[in-house]
């Protein structure tokens, strides 16, 4: 569980943004870097390395932030860990700088603008939480030996272990990242230190909580986009309007559903996640379609024929919208849409209450049933 980083599962379009492209600079000098030594910097998110090579035991980085901080691999020559010379840290655009005469980076003494001082003192008050998730991971190969034995004394003892640590860790996360909302450093925390001991709905809540650094960053764009297939944290927000030609060309926009609860669904005729969905949407249109509720879904299909074939074959008796412009499509540009199944849920005001009903992530679990039930109770 340790440092996972969330990756994007959805189809990712090219909806490009406008993004701050202020420059990271990094110097570093350690005794153990040694002459024409390479070292590598790669993001992991937008999937970029830069490198450079060893002089006089230093080396240097420059280079633009598109899309504010980011999780980053550091690593001089061939990693081992003896050496230290690897490690994974948040950088911002700014200034960092690397010395010492401790050995590898992570006991080099690390200086420089507020991202750094957050970033040292995030790994002192985390050190605990890391340990407590690299025990509960450890206690997996126990807990699958006693599994395959069937000794359930043992399971149901592991387990509670494993509980407990996990519980330590994920309360020592949200302690941190609670007193810590605007600082960039609390995405990596969510993201590489709880992404898998929280549910989806947890990580949500906290995207939608960032301010300032958390939430201008790439990360936190990059775990929205995965969870929400949008790359914006909407709730609370007003819809953006839109009009799009309906199955017969007859223009139709968001605000003439105004006074209803609506469901506002991107999807597509090609997109076999979407439409394995359809059965939860059907399922729901039925049963709240007379209370208020409706759903708009918008296709980001280009071909009409087949995007008419598809409302047909699924059986679809809610309002259709598509300008056909495929992944170009204005709606899906105005909610910054990033992949699809991508959904939002509207308030007879026009503001945004929720995000991402998606049955896949927890299926049988009729999650848009579940949420109308308790909004229109």
């Amino acid at each position: 569980m340790k440092k996972s980083i969330l990756t994007i599962c959805s189809l990712v379009m090219g909806i490009s943004g406008v993004f701050a492209q202020d420059r990271l600079e990094l110097t570093a000098k350690l005794p153990e870097l040694t002459e024409n030594m390479i070292v590598y910097l790669w993001n992991p998110i937008d999937k970029k390395t830069d490198s450079t090579y060893v002089k006089n035991n230093s080396f240097s980085f420059s280079k633009p932030m598109n899309g504010g901080g980011s999780i980053f691999i550091l690593q001089a020559g061939i990693y081992n860990e003896a050496n230290g010379l690897g490690t994974m840290i948040y950088l911002e655009p700014g200034k960092i700088n690397i010395s010492g005469t401790a050995k590898g980076f992570d006991l080099a003494n690390l200086n420089g603008d507020a991202f750094v001082k957050d970033w040292v003192d995030m790994s002192r008050k985390m050190a605990g939480a890391e340990a407590d998730i690299n025990a509960a991971d450890a206690l997996d190969v126990s807990i699958g030996q006693a599994t395959k034995l069937g000794d359930e004394d043992a399971l149901k003892s592991l387990n509670a272990q494993k509980t407990l640590l996990v519980q330590k860790a994920v309360a020592a996360g949200k302690k941190y990242m609670d007193e810590h909302l605007s600082s960039g450093v609390s995405a990596y925390v969510l993201n590489a230190t709880l992404s898998t001991v929280l549910s989806n709905e947890e990580k949500l809540s906290y995207l939608n909580k960032f301010t300032g650094n958390a939430k201008d960053n790439q990360i936190t764009r990059m775990m929205l986009s995965s969870l929400t297939g949008s790359s914006d944290q909407w709730v609370g927000k007003y819809a953006p309007d839109f009009s799009q030609p309906d199955v017969n060309g007859k223009m139709v926009s968001l605000s003439d559903f105004k006074g209803k609860y609506v469901l506002v669904d991107f999807w597509a005729s090609w997109c076999t996640p979407c439409l394995s969905e359809m059965d939860g949407l059907k399922s729901a249109y039925a049963k709240f379609k007379d209370k208020n509720f409706t759903i708009v879904s918008i296709s980001l299909d280009k071909d009409k024929t087949k995007w008419l074939e598809s409302i047909k074959n699924e059986e679809l008796p809610w309002t259709q919208l598509s300008d056909l412009k495929g992944d170009k499509n204005d709606a899906a540009s105005a909610y910054k849409v990033m992949g699809i199944p991508a959904n939002f849920m509207i308030d007879p005001n026009g503001k945004i209450i929720g995000v991402a009903y998606r049955e896949s992530n927890d299926p049988g679990s009729r999650v848009v049933e579940s949420a109308l039930t308790r909004i229109l109770k």
